[in-house]
């Protein structure tokens, strides 16, 4: 991936197919094998929790998702906005926010294995995406990427 042009989407579409794939699996597993194996908590305590999730990830996703075209289509790095708390904001909404929401509101404690698969691809695939930012924007990218976190803020 040396020279190949990224698209806005970067690595999204792979970790997409891959989340996708890992997910069939493991609500098949669920239906099929561990249909018991619920969430320890209140049903209605895990659909709240579930729903705040998911509309706390909602501007995670948004903000970032008609951002990007902007600054993609000008050949601008982003950094700011939600830019300056996550280098993968979009990625984030996913892994941090809607699957595990959604999987709340579903209740399967199998389920809870999701988020950590996603976020396991994601950290093998971003670097493809990452290595692409650093040739396109050099130093900016590499100062940035010291600041911030890539899904998670950096604190310190």
């Amino acid at each position: 991936m040396k020279n190949k042009k990224m698209t806005r989407w970067g690595v999204g579409p792979q970790f997409a197919l891959i989340s996708c794939i890992y997910v069939i699996i493991i609500f098949i597993l669920n239906y099929v094998w561990f249909s018991n194996l619920l969430i320890p908590i209140s049903p209605n305590l895990s659909l709240i929790f579930g729903i705040i999730l998911i509309v706390l990830g909602l501007p995670v996703f948004l903000i970032p998702a008609f951002t990007i075209d902007k600054y993609f289509k000008d050949g601008k790095l982003v950094t700011k906005g939600i830019y300056r708390y996550f280098r993968h904001p979009i990625y984030a909404s996913w892994i941090i926010f809607f699957v595990p929401g959604i999987i709340l509101i579903k209740g399967s404690l199998l389920g809870l294995t999701i988020p950590f698969f996603m976020y396991f691809i994601f950290k093998i695939l971003i670097k493809n995406e990452e290595d692409y930012l650093e040739r396109k924007f050099g130093e900016k990218y590499l100062q940035y990427k010291k600041r911030v976190g890539t899904i998670f803020p950096k604190l310190f």
